[in-house]
């Protein structure tokens, strides 16, 4: 793993498959859930109830205080509802699980965010429905000076112009920033656009496209203090 020519001064994370899982996507986590609930579904079945409730989970009142458990709540509510199921057991279930999963990840991860905390300033960048100060502070993860949610912020990845922002909120250019995500599409080559490092969370059967300069592949998040020590 080759390492930067110069120490970082900031590190941006992405939240969803990275600071809850390496990445691991909440569609194929949530394939994964309704199986070991007894309820295995093909993933295309799945697909376009999922991603219903994910739209209609950001216009959902009170979106903003959701933490963890409310937030599953009612994505695994908006799920049925689209697969036209009523099934409060599965439900129950899926939460209880995703919860659970959810939990041991932020308890993984989170010397390793007091161990950055030390060393680099630190954001999130995510696309998110609002909450995400609220799910940060209910998995005591951080300290985090910025946190860019995307519908708060008003700008999606994979546009650059989230990442643009992150520099803008930290007043640092972007080749003093590190971004550490999931998915090629919207971490890795937006956040290098802009001139950001950038470290590459994967699958290990997950195919690294190319190999640009300013970007590390991470089997696992625990593998950044390696990378940044």
């Amino acid at each position: 793993m080759t390492r930067p020519a110069e120490r970082p001064r900031a590190v941006l994370l992405d939240y969803g498959g990275t600071l809850d899982g390496d990445a691991r996507h909440w569609f194929d986590h949530f394939v994964e859930l309704y199986a070991r609930a007894g309820t295995a579904l093909p993933a295309d079945v799945l697909k376009p109830a999922f991603y219903l409730a994910d739209d209609e989970l950001a216009r959902v009142p009170g979106i903003e205080s959701f933490g963890l458990v409310a937030m599953t709540e009612t994505h695994v509510r908006l799920q049925l509802a689209a697969l036209g199921r009523r099934d409060d057991g599965l439900a129950r279930r899926l939460v209880e699980a995703f919860v659970a999963d959810t939990r041991a990840a932020w308890d993984r991860n989170r010397p390793l965010l007091a161990w950055l905390a030390e060393r680099y300033r630190l954001g999130v960048v995510s696309n998110s429905y609002g909450n995400m100060p609220a799910l940060l502070a209910d998995g005591d993860l951080g300290p985090f000076e910025i946190v860019v949610d995307s519908a708060t912020a008003g700008v999606r990845k994979p546009d650059p112009a989230i990442y643009q922002l992150a520099a803008r909120r930290l007043a640092l250019p972007p080749e003093t920033i590190v971004h550490v995500g999931d998915s090629w599409e919207r971490d890795v080559v937006p956040a290098r656009r802009i001139g950001m490092g950038a470290a590459w969370l994967a699958r290990p059967d997950a195919v690294m496209p190319d190999a640009p300069a300013g970007v590390v592949r991470l089997d696992s998040l625990l593998e950044l203090r390696e990378h940044l020590a």
